[in-house]
């Protein structure tokens, strides 16, 4: 009995974990169609850009390759839910967009969600920020809304300070203390129109700044 326990448990965890890769994967590619064969949007692709950076002019990027490089990964959820920051991912990339430029999209259905980012070797000193193991970070997050009517919506520029930790912090080495949310929307419509100009024109929803989840 035990043996058949611990076997239920393991095939459990596996298919949480294959559920997961799935639910990432729909999130970071981009959508084949506009619409489903009965009109229904089958995706939102939410278009943000991250910036900002250290005082040695280390700049964000949402690329996860070269892996060495400082990059974030981002976290979405429900915003009624809090995010747990062993879930962040990284963003879906545009190829026809240069990596260092910081732009980066989600594939998500309507309604109202709740956006962070995240990166190893960075604390975020901002409200409702997480801290993990080895200096892994999660800023505060923020609220977005992916209109019904939109196959592609633009949420805002999202602009971190950063500047370089004290060693005192150990794996630490980048403090993360305010983010801004800008309006870059004739910015993103350059991307949209060059790289996603098949879903149609663009929205702009911009997201609201940091809120702490509900619990």
């Amino acid at each position: 009995m035990p043996n058949l326990k611990a076997s239920l448990l393991l095939l459990l965890i596996a298919i949480i974990s294959v559920a997961c890769a799935v639910s990432t994967t729909r999130m970071t590619t981009l959508p084949t169609e506009g619409t489903q064969p009965n009109g229904e949007v089958r995706g939102t692709v939410v278009l943000f850009r991250v910036a900002g950076g250290d005082a040695d002019s280390m700049r964000a990027t949402l690329s996860t390759l070269p892996r060495w490089k400082w990059h974030y990964l981002v976290n979405v959820g429900s915003a009624r839910e809090p995010l747990n920051s062993g879930r962040a991912f990284g963003a879906g990339q545009l190829d026809s967009v240069p990596k260092d430029d910081g732009w980066g999209f989600l594939t998500l259905p309507p309604g109202t969600y709740q956006l962070a980012f995240a990166a190893y070797r960075t604390r975020f000193a901002m409200p409702g920020a997480q801290r993990a193991a080895l200096g892994f970070g999660q800023s505060g997050s923020a609220q977005l809304e992916v209109p019904v009517d939109a196959t592609i919506v633009y949420v805002g520029t999202f602009d971190f300070t950063c500047h370089r930790a004290d060693r005192w912090w150990g794996y630490v080495e980048r403090e993360c203390t305010k983010l801004e949310i800008r309006d870059e929307r004739d910015l993103a419509f350059e991307v949209a129109s060059g790289s996603l100009r098949r879903f149609g024109p663009m929205q702009t929803a911009l997201a609201s700044a940091a809120v702490e989840p509900s619990r």
